[in-house]
């Protein structure tokens, strides 16, 4: 009964995160490392890689379901993700000689930065997101939302989806694998994926379509956030139980709900609830980090 009652907690997170994740493209890291660090005491090396290797199983269990409905864009996917491992190797490195209090007032102002992303873009999600859900064999054309200062190395895409509906889009592939480099290397640091960066920038910057940058962004976080986690597993930095096991087994259960759920709900009061979560855990491990013993949560599980 006690390992039950042990077990549920890490349950409950990974089933939360995972639906959270797969519904904007984020693999749930940015909720999962910090959650271990606030609320079950997990040291922040650990909680990092911990939360990498759950973003792994997440992304791998949440890339299955895109693919079966064809909107992951899969060169653009082998591109991100092979940019991005570079980092995802160093950082688990770099984080060993980082400190307890540096590591959470950096991780608190991370957090309040994508609260500040999500303020000023709430309804990126939203874009396409009816369209796309109301019926098949539909055409959603980007190509016009290229910037003149993004006009060069240029790639054209054309999607066709399970369903029928065509996305055609421009981007600037060079621009964006040297984004996704630099996004390697914060995502294995901090344990978050960093797909909760890339998603919204992929739709407000490079030109994405909502639903093929949430599905490219989870596959090339399934390649990147695997290496990236073996590395933290060679450097001890991994909880096997019952964190991993117990909130793996959730992120699986939750991948696969947020999967089915990304047509049906609407993304934008999920991204409101989490703005204020991720604004709460922001300032909390800023607090931790400056003032431990003061604002130290000392209930563990």
């Amino acid at each position: 009964m006690d390992g039950l009652y042990e077990a549920i907690p890490y349950l409950v997170l990974g089933v939360g995160t995972g639906v959270y994740g797969i519904l904007v493209g984020a693999g749930g890291g940015v909720i999962l490392a910090p959650a271990l660090m606030i609320f079950f005491g997990v040291e922040p090396t650990v909680a990092a890689g911990t939360s990498l290797a759950l973003v792994s199983i997440n992304s791998v269990s949440g890339t299955v379901a895109y693919k079966r409905r064809g909107l992951v864009d899969i060169r653009s996917g082998w591109v991100f993700a092979l940019s991005a491992v570079p980092g995802s190797i160093i950082a688990p490195m770099v984080l060993d000689s980082a400190s307890t209090t540096l590591f959470k007032i950096l991780f608190g102002f991370l957090l309040l930065l994508l609260a500040l992303i999500i303020l000023l873009r709430p309804q990126y999600r939203e874009d396409e997101s009816v369209s796309d859900s109301s019926e098949s064999d539909q055409e959603f054309d980007t190509i016009n939302r290229v910037p003149y200062w993004l006009d060069f190395t240029l790639t054209d895409r054309n999607i066709v989806t399970r369903r029928g509906n065509t996305y055609k889009y421009r981007f600037n592939e060079s621009l964006s694998a040297f984004f996704n480099l630099l996004l390697g290397f914060i995502s294995s640091f901090f344990g978050t994926g960093g797909g909760f960066l890339r998603t919204p920038i992929l739709v407000s910057v490079f030109g994405f379509p909502v639903h093929v940058a949430v599905a490219t962004s989870i596959f090339s976080l399934s390649i990147y956030a695997t290496v990236g986690a073996l590395v933290h597993v060679y450097l001890g930095h991994v909880d096997w139980y019952p964190a991993l096991v117990w909130s793996g087994l959730g992120l699986i259960i939750g991948g696969q709900i947020g999967a089915r759920l990304v047509e049906v709900i609407k993304g934008v009061i999920i991204l409101r609830i989490l703005l204020v979560v991720v604004m709460i855990m922001g300032i909390q491990l800023i607090l931790q980090g400056a003032w431990p013993s003061t604002f130290t949560f000392t209930g563990t599980y």
